[in-house]
Order: structure tokens, then sequence, then C-alpha cells
């Protein structure tokens, strides 16, 4: 069983946005089941990282949005980017380094984190560059 479900609930109505936030959930739940199966360090190291880099370019694209179309709230939004940013550079760092970081309680911060920040500033950005078009 997927550890995020998607639900048509999650979609902002931006379809580049929108597939790259399935692209995500997919990712934190491929982690989680690598978790689950007790899969080993190399093998959680690359969803993680992969997860990390994703993440970055997926602001990217939000961010390049945002600017694009003078979105009042960039600078807010971009600050919850980097302040997940530094999150997840932290969770690597403390992977590599062989610390057990990958816990339940971590996925489930990504989960919430995701999901929220999908349906509260995601949705705003979404709405704004909609009205634009």
């Amino acid at each position: 069983m997927a550890f995020i479900t998607w639900k048509k609930d999650y979609e902002v109505g931006y379809a580049k946005v929108d597939e790259q936030h399935k692209e995500l959930v997919s990712i934190i739940n491929q982690l989680a089941d690598a978790m689950e199966k007790g899969k080993g360090k190399d093998e959680l190291g690359k969803v993680l990282h992969f997860l990390a880099n994703y993440t970055v370019s997926h602001f990217k694209t939000e961010e390049d949005l945002m600017t694009a179309g003078n979105y009042p709230g960039y600078p807010a939004h971009k600050k919850i980017h980097t302040d997940l940013l530094t999150q997840v550079g932290d969770l690597v760092k403390k992977f590599d380094a062989g610390k057990s970081v990958l816990t339940v309680s971590v996925m489930t911060f990504l989960q919430d984190w995701l999901i929220n920040h999908i349906q509260g500033e995601d949705v705003k950005l979404a709405g704004f560059l909609n009205r634009k078009v």
C-alpha cells in the first residue's frame, strides 16, 4: 500500500506543477517502500538523493513561474522552499554520515509538509497564475 495516495484534491490546476507533485509523491512512496522492505543503505541513499535533487528541480520550476508571473507571494513562498531544502539537505548529510535518520516521523513530516504545501501555498500560486492566463 502506498504511503501517500494521490487524490484529485491535491491537484492545483496547473498541469506542469501537478505532474511534478505526483512525481514527488511517487518518490516519497518509493522511499517509504524501501524502508518498509528493509532495503539496504545503498538503495535508501539512491532514493533519498533523488528526492532531494528532484525537490530542488521542482522548486526551481515553481520559482521560475512565480518570477515570470510577478507573483506577489514570491518572497514568502521561496523562503518556505529554502527552509525545506535546508532540512532535506541536513537529512541527506546525516544519512551519508551513517546516521539513522529515515524514521516514521521523518516520513510523516515529508508527507504532511508536501500535502499541506500543495493545498496551501501551491493552490494560491496556481490560482494566481491561472487568473493571469
